[in-house]
C-alpha cells in the first residue's frame, strides 16, 4: 500500500494551525459524544464542529481488514459516507451583504491525527466580495471523523484538498469530484438575497471513502 504518513506530512495550513496552538492535542473522547468542544484542538481560534460520521459508522460503514505489512500486522478500515456539518465562517470585514459581487471563495480541507487514535478534518473557508466594500467571511473549524482503539499510523490516500470558485447567483453551489480526491462533494452557500456573511455563507464537505491504517 502507498500510505501517506500523517505525522510526517502536515501541509503548511495544518503546520501553521498547530504552531499557533502548541497544546492543541485532543483528549480521548467517546466518538458518540454530542459535543467535541472540551479538550478538542482549537488551533488559531478555530471553531469545533461535529462530523456527521458516527451514525454512518454505527450502521456498519467502517469496513475493516487485517494484513501483514512487513513484520507487523496492521489493520485497515475504510470509512464511507463521512460528511461534516454545515460550517459558516465568521464575518471578518465589510458589511454582511455580498450584494451580487461574488464572493470569491477558497476552501482547504486537511486530515490530521490527534491523540494517536483520532482522525480529524480541518475545514478552512474564505469568502471575499469582489469589489468594495469587500465583505469578508473567513475561518477554520475542526471535525472529528473517526476514533479507533488502536494507534493510527497512516492514511492510504489523499489527506488534503483545495478548491476555489466565484459565486454568480443566489442558489446553492454544488461541486462533485472523482474518487481519487479526498472530497466527493461540496455544498456551498455563497451570496443570497439578503445579508449572509457570518450567518448563511458556508460549506458542507462530503468525503470519498477514507482508508485508515492502524497497528
Amino acid at each position: 500500500m502507498n500510505h501517506i504518513a500523517l505525522f510526517r506530512g502536515f501541509s503548511p495550513l495544518v503546520l501553521a494551525l498547530l504552531v499557533a496552538a502548541p497544546g492543541c492535542m485532543a483528549t480521548a473522547a467517546d466518538p458518540q459524544a454530542d459535543s467535541l468542544a472540551e479538550g478538542a484542538p482549537t488551533p488559531d481560534g478555530a471553531e469545533i464542529g461535529i462530523a456527521a460520521a458516527d451514525l454512518a459508522l454505527e450502521d456498519g460503514a467502517a469496513l475493516s481488514t487485517a494484513e501483514s505489512d512487513g513484520d507487523a500486522l496492521v489493520s485497515t478500515s475504510t470509512l464511507v459516507g463521512l460528511s461534516t456539518g454545515f460550517y459558516i465562517p465568521p464575518r471578518v470585514g465589510g458589511d454582511a451583504e455580498f450584494d451580487g459581487h461574488g464572493p470569491s471563495v477558497s476552501l482547504q480541507v486537511e486530515l490530521s491525527v490527534f491523540n494517536g487514535n483520532e482522525l480529524w478534518a480541518a475545514v478552512y473557508m474564505d469568502a471575499l466580495e469582489t469589489k468594495s466594500n469587500w465583505t469578508h467571511a473567513s475561518g477554520t473549524t475542526w471535525y472529528r471523523l473517526y476514533t479507533t482503539s488502536s494507534p493510527i499510523v497512516d492514511v492510504d490516500g489523499p489527506i488534503s484538498f483545495s478548491h476555489t470558485y466565484t459565486d454568480t447567483d443566489h442558489a446553492h453551489d454544488i461541486f462533485t469530484f472523482t474518487p481519487e480526491n479526498l472530497v466527493n462533494k461540496l455544498d456551498y452557500v455563497g451570496d443570497t438575497k439578503g445579508n449572509e456573511a457570518g450567518t448563511k455563507t458556508g460549506v458542507r464537505v462530503y468525503f470519498n471513502p477514507i482508508t485508515v491504517v492502524t497497528e
